[in-house]
């Protein structure tokens, strides 16, 4: 565990002000606002809460001068939730009950997929501080003196870090192990474990992981000089995990025959020849598409080489020979890779990968919302 792992994020604080006032006719109104003044990064979202402090909907608060869309019931309070002071929130997912922390964008949960509103990913501390809001609120419409009412959440913030008992209206959120931006939609996600779909988006994280960490790793070993046997082995190896990953996913979520996913679940994606069968066969996704036959048939004879410099210190052995068809070298006979076939392999995994990839998210299509206004932001800001 690295020092940034699981480690609390505290509040990023602000004020919260009711401004209650008695009508003519002796109804008490209130206003709610939020300032924030502290060097820290801030953001904001609200919920509308039943007066007893259950939350009921996301409120959609607009932009400045804009009205607040009316609640679903009648009666709900506006409840502010701030960010930590990284501007991320914590969410927990109601199905799985898996936390993360994420932008306040949030359409689905990264580990198990379950899509929801905003509203419905509130952490248990989230939850705990919007009934004490909403009981500060009643409070502050009992008073019979009009007038301002503060929860200062600056104070709460300092305090926490003093007192071993907690302050009122205090929680914090924790930092987790895997931070990335999202390749399509641009949302933070912060997740336990490495790979995931976007929290916002529903973009699989497991490509980008494999091309910018994985690979380009191996390259640089390659780069190096020597050692390209073992890169060969590794670069299937992650090929192994990837696929892993997908056919997982598939698996949980597509009705399959029970013999079927048996035998997907205890499959191991080392034999191309099979995974290409068995994926075009139970989800349609064509893993060689784009492929050149004889870069199919070097990929092929890559992944039963593999075996030979894992389990035979690179000593052909017969089992080789029957599986790969290489008659290009003889049994017992020590091979070696060159620094073009270690290159040329993991051009062709990039590409395998890129199509489990499309065909995944044409069976699971990513939410389209959260993309088309991340490409929208990125051409606004090209273009000025």
């Amino acid at each position: 565990m690295t020092s940034q792992e699981f480690q609390e994020i505290g509040l990023t604080g602000g004020k919260v002000k009711f401004t209650t006032v008695t009508e003519k006719d002796g109804r008490r109104k209130y206003q709610i606002s939020w300032t924030h003044s502290s060097p820290t990064p801030a953001a904001l979202f609200a919920v509308w809460a039943l007066p007893q402090g259950i939350v009921i909907a996301t409120a959609e608060m607009g932009g400045i001068g804009a009205p607040v869309k009316p609640p679903p019931v009648r009666g709900c309070f506006q409840v502010m939730i701030g960010s930590d002071s990284q501007g991320k929130f914590g969410h927990q997912c109601p199905a799985c009950r898996e936390y993360w922390r994420s932008g306040a964008g949030v359409g689905m949960c990264p580990y198990c997929a379950t899509q929801a509103d905003r509203h419905l990913f509130l952490t248990e501390a989230q939850e705990r501080y919007v009934m004490q809001y909403c009981d500060r609120l009643h409070q502050a419409l009992d008073d019979e003196k009009d007038g301002e009412h503060v929860i200062d959440m600056d104070a709460v913030a300092t305090a926490a870090g003093k007192d071993a008992k907690k302050p009122d209206f205090y929680y914090a959120e924790e930092s987790q192990q895997k931070k990335f931006d999202c390749q399509a939609c641009g949302e933070y996600n912060d997740i336990i474990g490495r790979y995931c779909y976007c929290s916002q988006c529903g973009t699989r994280n497991d490509l980008h992981e494999l091309e910018t960490d994985t690979l380009a790793k191996i390259r640089i070993r390659i780069n190096s000089g020597g050692g390209y046997d073992a890169c060969v082995s590794d670069t299937v190896g992650a090929f192994d995990t990837f696929t892993k990953q997908y056919a997982k996913e598939m698996v949980k979520n597509i009705p399959l025959r029970s013999r079927r996913k048996g035998r997907i679940d205890r499959m191991r994606f080392h034999d191309l020849r099979t995974t290409a069968e068995e994926l075009k066969a139970a989800f349609d996704i064509d893993i060689l598409d784009g492929m050149t036959p004889d870069d199919i048939a070097f990929a092929t004879r890559m992944f039963h080489r593999r075996h030979v410099y894992e389990h035979n210190g690179g000593v052909v052995d017969q089992k080789y020979l029957d599986d790969s068809g290489d008659d290009t070298v003889r049994l017992r006979q020590t091979i070696h890779e060159t620094q073009a076939s270690a290159h040329r392999l993991v051009g062709c995994i990039k590409r395998m990968a890129e199509n489990i990839h499309a065909g995944f998210h044409d069976i699971f299509p990513p939410l389209p919302g959260p993309i088309e206004w991340h490409t929208k932001r990125q051409s606004m800001r090209t273009t000025k």
